[in-house]
């Protein structure tokens, strides 16, 4: 609910005027949002209102899922694979092992193999998913192995992943161990949680719904592109893929930049916010 003191002090400025504007979309956008919101600052997320999250899973990465689901009281489950099943991306760390062998068969196992052996050509230079894997493993790999794991935990097609937004270790380890399957491997042996998946009961929609639910305790005003003109001291521009994506980098970096954010409006000495500011909350 909006307090009396919210209400009137918001009367005093045009309804499109706002201490701070987010444009983007989706989980990252919403809590950026919120961190603003909660202390007072007169808040706008600017998104498609027809986006709704579907994946039911992210990657458990540096805890960062599982710190937001307590955050919000959402259960979960942490999801990992079979023993030598593990993969990164959906790009396999054993070329014949049981998962890859099921869905691409002996013939596909084996081009996954040639990884291995085959030169790199040209090292770290891309990055588009969907054309390293195919160049690398090859097209029924990418298609049986690699664009399931991005439908389900990105909620894109590897056509649409830079590498360096997911995974940013990924190319280096790469580069030094001349194969991509082996890339995967090293990155397992630095942080076995690059296998692993959180899974919130009800899925990611149930934590974007939480969120949503605490942007709305906090005032935080939502609108489309082309339904209201909006202004703000500080703009957080969020709609890049990498923060719909990769939630377990996104989330940190959009917490940042809200930080960021917040320090912009309360240090400008020549501008008074409008939101009813209140730094202990």
């Amino acid at each position: 609910m909006v307090s009396r003191r919210a209400a009137a002090k918001r009367e005093e400025f045009p309804d499109g005027s706002f201490d701070v504007v987010i444009r983007g979309q989706g989980l990252a956008a919403v809590i950026a949002a919120v961190d603003c919101a909660r202390i007072g600052l007169r808040t706008v997320v600017v998104s498609p209102s027809d986006w709704i999250e579907t994946r039911n899973s992210a990657s458990a990465r540096a805890g960062v899922m599982e710190e937001l689901c307590a955050e919000f009281g959402i259960e979960f489950e942490t999801v990992r694979p079979r023993k030598g099943d593990e993969s990164v991306l959906g790009i396999p760390a054993s070329p014949f092992s049981r998962a890859v062998r099921q869905a691409c068969g002996w013939g596909g196992a084996w081009r996954v193999y040639l990884d291995r052996v085959r030169p790199l050509l040209a090292i770290g230079e891309e990055r588009n998913l969907a054309r390293l894997v195919t160049s690398r493993l090859g097209a029924t790999a990418l298609d049986k192995l690699v664009r399931p794991h991005t439908e389900a935990v990105l909620g894109c097609a590897p056509e649409d992943v830079d590498i360096v937004d997911c995974v940013p270790e990924l190319l280096p380890a790469l580069s030094r161990v001349g194969s991509l399957t082996l890339g995967v491997v090293e990155l397992l042996a630095t942080d076995e949680r690059f296998t692993s998946m959180i899974a919130p009961r009800g899925g990611i929609r149930a934590l974007e719904t939480a969120a949503i639910a605490r942007a709305d305790h906090f005032a935080v005003t939502r609108t489309a592109p082309d339904r209201q003109q909006v202004s703000g001291h500080t703009t957080l521009d969020l709609s890049a893929p990498l923060f719909t994506q990769a939630l377990d980098r996104a989330i940190p970096i959009a917490r940042e930049l809200a930080r960021d954010a917040r320090r912009s409006v309360l240090a400008d000495p020549d501008y008074r916010p409008i939101g009813p500011v209140d730094l202990e909350r």
